[in-house]
C-alpha cells in the first residue's frame, strides 16, 4: 500500500467515523441507541486494523529497524554509548564486519547536533570505540551487523542522519533491562515490538472497564485513526508507546478513585518523557479548590503520594542504567540540545507565532546543502526568540483558560487537561499527540468530535500539499481554534456562575 493509498483510505475512513459519532451523539431519535453502538463498535474494529495499516505493517517488515536501531542498541550498550556514541560506533562496527557494503557519506555528529563528513569523525569514533571492552565490543559488532545486513544502505545512512538516542535514564533502565541479554535479530525485534501492542491492549480495556463500551468504542477510533501518529512514525518499535498507556490508565484509576496508583502511573509518565508531568497540574488544581472548600483531600494526598514515591524511585532506577547518577546531567544537556532541533514535525501553540509562508513553500530549504533544512532551522530559532513574549503571552492564556475548567471539574477530567497544557508549553513532535485519546475520555465529548473534525481536515492538507511543515502547521493552528472553542464557554460558565453564587 502506497503512502497515497493509505493517507486515501485513512482520511476517508475518519470522515466515515465522524458522520458515526455525529449521528450517535447528535440523532438519538432517529438512529436507535442500539444500531449507533453497533456502527461505532464497527468503526472502532475497523480503525484498529487501520491503525496496523490493516496488516500490512510496514510494507516489508512489522518491525520498525529505524526505530530499533535507536532505542535497542542505545538501551543495550548506554553505559558506553550515553547519547552521543551510537553513529560513531555503528560506522565503526560497520568497517570490522562489512567493509565491503558502503558507507553513509555523511553522519550526525552528535556532540555538536551537526551533519558531518564520515570521514571527517575519524578520531571521534576512535574514542568512542574505546570505550568498549573487547567482549562488550564483539556484542556491539554483531548486534550492528544485523541493521547493516537487514537494511538498504540509503536507508541506513538516513538513519545515522537523524539524532540519536534521546530517552531518560529511567526508560533506559527499564529498555535495557528488557534487552540487555537478547541478540538482534528479526525474532527478538519482533518480541520487542509487540510490547506496545500488549500495553495497549490492557490500556483500552481498562478504559472499557472504567468507562463503558461507547466511550471506549470513541477512544479505540481516535487512536486508531489518527493522522499525527500513524503506524509508520513508531508503529513496530520498541517500548515507545508506554507514557501513553500510563497516563490514560492514570485518567482511569482516577476515576476509579485509585488515587495512589494514578499519581504513581503520572510519576513513572513524566520520568520517562518529562513532558507528561503537565498532566498533574489539573488534579493539583482541584486539590487546591477541595483545600479552599475544606472538602476532604485525602484523595489529593494519595495522589501525591503516588506520584512523588514513583519519581524517587525512578530517579533511583535511571542511576543504575549503566552510567550512574551522572546520566541524569547527561540527559538534560541532551535534552536542551535535542530541545534546539526545529523538525518539521513538531507541533505546538509555539509554531502558531512563527510558522510564515515562506515555511509552508519551502523557501528557506536549500538542497544543496549538506543539511538541507538548516537554513530554515535557524531562521526558525530567529523568529522564535524575537516572538517569545506572544508565545509566553498565548501560553498564559491558554494556561489560565485550563485552569479556571479545571476549577470546575473531577480529578479525571481536570488530567485530562494536560494535552493543553502540553501544547501550550511544549513543541512536540508529531507522534506524541497520540495523548490526544484523552479527549475522548470526557462527559462532553464535543472536543473528541472537534478533534476527529480536524484529523479528517489533516488528511486532506495532507493530499493537497504532502508535506510535514505543511500538515503540522495547520495542526497548530487547528488545535487553537479546538482547545479555544473547547476552553471559552468554561471560563464563561465559571464567570456567569460567581454573580449567581454572591446574590
Amino acid at each position: 500500500m502506497t503512502e497515497h493509498t493509505e493517507i486515501l483510505v485513512k482520511g476517508a475512513l475518519s470522515l466515515a467515523a465522524l458522520a458515526v459519532v455525529i449521528l450517535r451523539a447528535r440523532r438519538p431519535g432517529r438512529l436507535p441507541a442500539a444500531r449507533a453502538g453497533q456502527l461505532l463498535g464497527a468503526m472502532a474494529v475497523v480503525a484498529c486494523a487501520a491503525y496496523f495499516n490493516f496488516g500490512l505493517f510496514h510494507g516489508w517488515s512489522y518491525v520498525h529497524h529505524w526505530e530499533a536501531f535507536h532505542y535497542v542498541l542505545g538501551a543495550k550498550y548506554f553505559p558506553e554509548l550515553g547519547h552521543d556514541g551510537l553513529y560513531l560506533a555503528s560506522v565503526a562496527a560497520q568497517l570490522e564486519s562489512a567493509p565491503e557494503v558502503e558507507l553513509p557519506a555523511e553522519i550526525r555528529d552528535l556532540v555538536t547536533n551537526r551533519i558531518e563528513p564520515v570521514y571527517a569523525l575519524a578520531e571521534q569514533r576512535a574514542a568512542v570505540r574505546a570505550r568498549f571492552s573487547p567482549a562488550r565490543w564483539r556484542s556491539f559488532v554483531a548486534d550492528n551487523d544485523y541493521f547493516v545486513r537487514t537494511c538498504a544502505p540509503a536507508y541506513f545512512a538516513q538513519i545515522r542522519r537523524d539524532h540519536g538516542y534521546n530517552p531518560s535514564p529511567t526508560w533506559t533502565f527499564v529498555g535495557r533491562a528488557l534487552c540487555r541479554f537478547l541478540p538482534v535479530n528479526r525474532a527478538t525485534l519482533t518480541c520487542l515490538g509487540l510490547l506496545d501492542p500488549l500495553l495497549l491492549a490492557a490500556v483500552f480495556a481498562l478504559v472499557f472497564r472504567t468507562y463503558g463500551s461507547r466511550t471506549g468504542a470513541l477512544a479505540l477510533v481516535v487512536f486508531g485513526l489518527g493522522y499525527p501518529w500513524r503506524f509508520d512514525w513508531i508503529g513496530g518499535a520498541f517500548l515507545r508507546l508506554d507514557y501513553f498507556a500510563a497516563l490514560i490508565a492514570a485518567i482511569c484509576l482516577l476515576r476509579r478513585q485509585r488515587h495512589a496508583l494514578a499519581g504513581a502511573l503520572v510519576g513513572y509518565a513524566a520520568m520517562v518523557r518529562v513532558f507528561p508531568v503537565l498532566f498533574a497540574v489539573g488534579p493539583a488544581l482541584v486539590a487546591v479548590r477541595d483545600l479552599l472548600r475544606r472538602a476532604d483531600v485525602r484523595w489529593a494526598v494519595r495522589f501525591a503520594a503516588g506520584f512523588v514515591a514513583a519519581v524517587a524511585l525512578a530517579l533511583a532506577a535511571g542511576s543504575l542504567a549503566g552510567r550512574g547518577p551522572a546520566a541524569w546531567g547527561e540527559f538534560a544537556a541532551n535534552l536542551a540540545k535535542h530541545s534546539s532541533s526545529w523538525l518539521t514535525n513538531n507541533v505546538g501553540l509555539r509554531n502558531v507565532f512563527i510558522y510564515e509562508a515562506d515555511t509552508f513553500r519551502q523557501e528557506r530549504v536549500n538542497r544543496n546543502l549538506i543539511e538541507p533544512f538548516a537554513p530554515w532551522a535557524l531562521h526558525m530559532s530567529r523568529l522564535s526568540a524575537e516572538r517569545r513574549p506572544y508565545w509566553l503571552a498565548g501560553m498564559a492564556v491558554f494556561g489560565l483558560l485550563a485552569a479556571a475548567a479545571a476549577w470546575r471539574m473531577r480529578p479525571e477530567e481536570a488530567a485530562g487537561l494536560g494535552v493543553v497544557l502540553v501544547y501550550a508549553a511544549v513543541l512536540l513532535t508529531s507522534y506524541y499527540w497520540v495523548i490526544l485519546v484523552a479527549l475522548a475520555l470526557r462527559r462532553d465529548q464535543g472536543v473528541a468530535v472537534g478533534w476527529l473534525g480536524l484529523n479528517t481536515a489533516l488528511y486532506g492538507v495532507h493530499l493537497i500539499k504532502p508535506r510535514a511543515e505543511a500538515t503540522f502547521g495547520a495542526m497548530s493552528w487547528g488545535l487553537a481554534v479546538l482547545f479555544l472553542a473547547w476552553l471559552l464557554p468554561q471560563l464563561l460558565g465559571l464567570i456567569r456562575r460567581r454573580p449567581a453564587a454572591s446574590a
